[in-house]
């Protein structure tokens, strides 16, 4: 496999030792690639994926992957390593141990021109394992089952053979390997122990003489060897400190830092190891991985021989697996020993003790909904699921509870309450024996007491029960009048939060009364709230049907938003509830229970790279370069623009803000990722481009692209001089045969007419149809036929409809003189009229009405 040494942050080493599996995507034939035995990936400079399989070679935008085969220049279908080089040059190499490659600016495929060689020096089983290209440009290659190195200059000198006898013995067999610049390293094998002297380090290997490999960790303070059933690890001494071995022979290592590397085995899934051989990461068990990668947003993708290619979009979260219920969630909390109680749809409660540890403690068997809630000041815990409510820590005292619950609210000093569609109980926060029933005309979905006031959260809306008395809370603000599904009190803040269906988190600020709300427009992910949890007296979490928002107030009631939906890693958006525990954030999902660490949302944006480019460029409907757009002439004025960004992770989220500076000064917005400019005028440009992950992103770079289209040549300074110079001579001309005082309307007419030819300069008429922006010249107009509050605007080419009176076309025209209106229902342009009567106007061989209040223009018209 190709070797590249990749940096990695240490997020990985979590505090969590929670069972755990990660969210997987899935890439597989359905999803485009050629096979699902995929043997290697690479990550080039512009940020396209690459994968090299058994049936050719695939890449991955973010949007689509392309496949190539045989027809597109690869030499064989069965592509095993990619060796990409410091120059942007990526070699391949084949099951039929030849080589070809290609630029990271990608161009096409090209074969290596000593293949032959290849062929002549290499036997069918010696594999090519390793590949290194110098600074000379000789190829330097190791393979199985072979006693050497093969080198070969740049002019097809092979500098360096195999020994005489090219196949290893078994035998006291060497991995010899040579520290190359950039950390890089190349090995191969021999049984000659002359060749291993003087290395920094050297092995003798009496198992195999095959599927053996050697990477350098970063610093070079150790070296992994990789044999057919172990792993070595090696100090920079070049002393063994830990063996690895396992019931899984090992396919692929690859360093990750100083300390971390990745160990892919034949069904026996991938691991993350340290140098001391503890497992920190484990992934896919029973699948045999052939590859690990970490992409430019963090993302982890693990090739396999059997099952395509998986990706993890945020290796942060990660799905609680011990427990075998992966079913939507109705409520999580905690108690005072760090564990965790969940209620699921169907009745069940699991919990979870410190150690991570789970066990189903409730079943309901009429799968009604189960609600679990925690009262730090009684240490009581509260379950509740159909006819049954269990308080006590030790979940001994049980009671029978007929009632169908709605919501169970967030304990206080005054107990619980209790909702239902036509009432609430109260539950006393002293003797949890006395309940009392409240009554009301309307389905309660929560409710929680602020003093000796209850305020509710209901299908019709908000209000409050004080002194026996229900009071609308629409009446104070429109904004009550929204249905809310949770209700919960800040005591720190004195602050009520009310969480909607379809207008975001309401808050309530009672030392003020100020009512406002938070929004989709403001930053939540959505206006549909399920439940509000309240962390600390600054930070509440709002748990949408689009993921997850954190809301950070500071003392000022000035608030900042961050957030997580399923693009950016989470299971699934619709998010019911959630619960912290020691910086650990677990997230009740409908499709099951996830965890993160609370630093995902401190809202640390890193500066991602988006690999923006110019992919093509058309001008005139042909193929062109960037280069081009410099100096293009007056009638190459059509311009399509290909460009696009890469992000795996928000990949149905980018969006493209672009203008045309010169042209426009309005920014636009598309997800589209070809633009077209059909008709531009001559002139400077300056098209800029940038890719938004999100509309409220800030430190925009942007790509800039200039374009300029040169004048024609009647508007060139050489025609000026020329026609001015021509004009002069005929002027003199004129005088001088005296034809001036015979002639001077004529003459007058004929430099008005040759003066606004040599001025003329192209207007354009903008207006909006079906939603689309035209523009068309304003000299292909015909005439304009009023239809109410539209007009037809009829050109040499085509009809336009146009929202539009006609008393106001004229006026909206760059060049109104060239118009005239004939008839109630029509305008026509004068250097169009083919012929004129006081009855009708020609256009075209269009008659025209005139009417007779517009007779006396139309004899003064000349044309």
């Amino acid at each position: 496999m190709s070797f590249r040494i990749a940096f990695l942050p240490l997020f990985f080493l979590h505090l969590f030792s929670y069972s755990q599996d990660y969210i997987y995507k899935e890439f597989g034939l359905n999803e485009g690639l050629p096979s699902s035995q995929v043997y290697d990936i690479y990550q080039d400079k512009n940020g396209i994926i690459w994968f090299a399989t058994d049936r050719g070679i695939a890449n991955y935008n973010g949007y689509e992957i392309k496949t190539f085969g045989i027809k597109d220049g690869v030499l064989n279908n069965v592509v095993l390593n990619l060796y990409p080089q410091k120059n942007g040059v990526v070699y391949c190499s084949t099951f039929n141990n030849q080589l070809f490659y290609f630029n990271e600016n990608f161009t096409g495929f090209k074969p290596y021109k000593y293949n032959n060689l290849l062929s002549k020096y290499l036997k069918n089983n010696q594999t090519i394992l390793n590949l290194y290209i110098d600074d000379n440009n000789t190829i330097n290659i190791g393979c199985e089952s072979m006693n050497g190195k093969l080198s070969i200059s740049n002019n097809g000198k092979v500098t360096t053979k195999t020994v005489k006898n090219t196949y290893l013995s078994i035998e006291k067999t060497y991995t010899v390997f040579e520290k190359k610049p950039n950390n890089a390293i190349f090995y191969y094998l021999s049984n000659n122990s002359s060749q291993v002297k003087n290395k920094d380090f050297n092995f003798i290997k009496n198992e195999n003489n095959v599927k053996n490999q050697v990477i350098l960790l970063k610093n070079d303070n150790y070296l992994i060897h990789k044999s057919l059933n172990s792993i070595s690890i090696f100090n920079k001494n070049g002393d063994k400190v830990k063996e690895i071995k396992t019931n899984y022979n090992p396919l692929y290592i690859k360093a990750l830092n100083e300390t971390h590397f990745f160990i892919g085995y034949l069904y026996g899934g991938g691991k993350i190891v340290d140098v001391k051989g503890n497992i920190i990461e484990s992934f896919l068990e029973n699948e045999s991985i052939s590859n690990f990668l970490i992409d430019h947003e963090g993302g982890y993708w693990l090739t396999t021989l059997h099952s395509g290619v998986y990706y993890i979009k945020e290796p942060k979260i990660k799905v609680y697996s011990q427990s075998p219920l992966r079913k939507p969630i109705n409520s999580l909390t905690k108690n005072n020993k760090n564990e965790i109680f969940v209620g699921y749809n169907d009745g069940k409660v699991l919990k979870i003790d410190s150690k991570g540890n789970s066990s189903i403690i409730y079943n309901s068997k009429e799968k009604l909904r189960a609600f679990v809630e925690f009262d730090a000041k009684t240490n009581n815990i509260y379950l509740q699921s159909h006819n049954h409510l269990i308080i006590n820590e030790n979940f001994t005292n049980k009671q029978k509870y007929i009632a169908y619950i709605l919501k169970v609210s967030e304990p206080s000093e005054k107990g619980l309450i209790f909702s239902h569609i036509n009432r609430i109980t109260l539950v006393s926060g002293k003797d949890n024996d006395t309940y009392k029933l409240i009554a009301f005309p309307f389905r309660v979905h929560d409710a929680c007491y602020w003093n000796d006031d209850i305020y509710l959260g209901t299908f019709e809306g908000s209000y409050i029960y004080s002194n026996e008395k229900l009071h609308d809370l629409s009446k104070i603000n429109s904004l009550f009048k929204n249905r809310v599904d949770d209700v919960d009190y800040n005591e720190e803040r004195n602050e009520l939060y009310f969480a909607t269906i379809g207008n975001g988190l309401i808050v309530y600020n009672k030392n003020n009364e100020n009512v406002y709300s938070i929004s989709k427009k403001e930053g939540l992910l959505s206006d549909i709230v399920n439940e509000i949890h309240i962390e600390n007296k600054n930070e509440i979490w709002v748990c949408t049907n689009s993921g997850l928002n954190k809301i950070f107030f500071d003392k000022n009631g000035h608030y900042k938003i961050t957030g997580l939906k399923s693009s950016n890693g989470l299971l699934n958006d619709g998010i019911n509830d959630v619960e912290i525990l020691n910086d650990t954030v677990w997230i009740a999902s409908k499709k099951g229970l996830v965890y993160a660490p609370e630093s995902l949302f401190e809202n640390v944006k890193e500066d991602k790279n988006n690999y923006l480019k110019i992919n093509r460029v058309y001008v005139n409907d042909s193929l062109s370069s960037i280069k081009s757009l410099k100096n293009l002439s007056y009638y190459e004025n059509r311009i399509e623009l290909f460009f696009e960004g890469i992000s795996f992770k928000n990949n149905n989220e980018l969006t493209y803000k672009y203008t045309l500076e010169g042209l426009d000064k309005k920014w636009y917005y598309t997800k589209n990722r070809k633009i077209t400019f059909p008709s531009l005028p001559n002139g400077n440009y300056i098209f800029k481009v940038a890719v938004l992950t999100s509309l409220k992103d800030k430190n925009i770079k942007y790509l800039k692209i200039p374009i300029s289209i040169k004048a024609p040549f009647w508007k060139t300074s050489w025609f000026i001089i020329l026609s001015i110079f021509s004009l002069i001579t005929l002027i003199y001309l004129f005088f001088k045969t005296r034809v001036l005082v015979y002639n001077q309307d004529i003459i007058r007419e004929l430099l008005r007419l040759l003066m606004k030819k040599i001025k003329r300069k192209e207007k354009y008429y903008a207006f909006k149809e079906a939603g689309k922006e035209i523009r068309i010249k304003t000299d292909t107009i015909l005439y304009v036929k009023s239809s109410g509050n539209y007009i037809d605007l009829k050109t040499e080419n085509k009809t336009y409809i146009i929202r539009c009176k006609i008393g106001d076309f004229i006026s909206s025209t760059p060049d109104p003189l060239e118009y005239l209106r004939i008839h109630r229902s029509y305008i026509i342009r004068i250097d169009k009229v083919e012929s004129k009567s006081k009855t009708e106007i020609v256009i075209k061989d269009e008659k025209l009405p005139v009417s007779n209040s517009y007779e006396i223009e139309i004899e003064k018209l000349f044309f």
